[in-house]
């Protein structure tokens, strides 16, 4: 196990969508994509909100949503959010064109719990990436492709607080009262002593897509986090193509 960061680094949200069905060729196994008006509301996988979802997502009929994230992107992980659990099944394709035999990456045939849920593959390189429903209704209210990036850190290089919001008001006589209000949302402190050209690159990309603008996810070993960067990243070379940093992330509640 490690921890991870899961971010949209294929710039999903700016992916352009079309719906449509799997077709599987009889006898030798292959699949193709071929679009039409299957789905409805499929603007909702990519809207940056977790409270509507894609509807009309058939596996009876297998359904397909293709993503084109503009040029070629490599990718190892598919984050997808449902707000209540589902027993469907999903395939993921990817592929060079917008239709012909696809490559498929992952068969998600566990059930899918209420939140975050991640399906790794190998890590591939293709523009068009393909959701096909293979049983079920499926209905996430959002998805996104990217690359992991695993810190090479262990619990001893975190520390996690609670801050508090505050209402501060001021007496007649001058004195001064706050109140905590609010819930309490984490901030975990994440130092990483020793990094790689490779990590930097990662990380400089994490800031320059999401800044603190976007969520993405936090895994500690245990669950996934919806977090924000709380604060710009500062590399500090101690070596050569060697730096250290410390990332700080904000809970989203």
């Amino acid at each position: 196990m490690a921890h991870k960061l899961y971010f949209d680094s294929a710039a999903t949200r700016d992916a352009t969508l079309t719906d449509g069905t799997i077709i599987e060729d009889s006898g030798n196994g292959t699949f193709s994509f071929s679009s039409g008006s299957t789905i409805n509301n499929e603007d909702r996988a990519i809207d940056l909100q977790l409270t509507a979802n894609v509807t009309s997502f058939s596996g009876s009929a297998n359904d397909a949503l293709q993503f084109d994230v503009g040029a070629a992107k490599t990718i190892d992980f598919m984050a997808i959010y449902f707000q209540s659990g589902e027993t469907d099944n999903l395939r993921l394709h990817a592929d060079d064109a917008t239709s012909g035999n696809t490559a498929v990456q992952h068969n998600f045939t566990d059930d899918f719990s209420a939140g975050w849920n991640i399906a790794s593959f190998t890590q591939a390189s293709y523009r068009y990436w393909i959701v096909e429903a293979t049983s079920g209704f499926l209905s996430p209210a959002e998805i996104f492709f990217g690359e992991a990036l695993t810190l090479p850190i262990d619990g001893n290089s975190i520390t996690i607080k609670k801050p508090f919001n505050s209402f501060i008001a001021s007496s007649y006589n001058n004195v001064e009262y706050s109140n905590k209000i609010d819930n309490e949302p984490r901030e975990w402190t994440i130092q990483l002593p020793i990094i790689t050209v490779a990590d930097k690159t990662q990380l400089e990309l994490l800031q320059s897509y999401d800044i603190n603008l976007y969520t993405f996810l936090y895994y500690d070993e245990s669950e996934y986090h919806t977090v924000r960067l709380a604060k710009p990243l500062r590399f500090n070379q101690i070596a050569i193509n060697t730096f250290s940093t410390t990332i700080t992330l904000r809970e989203e509640l």
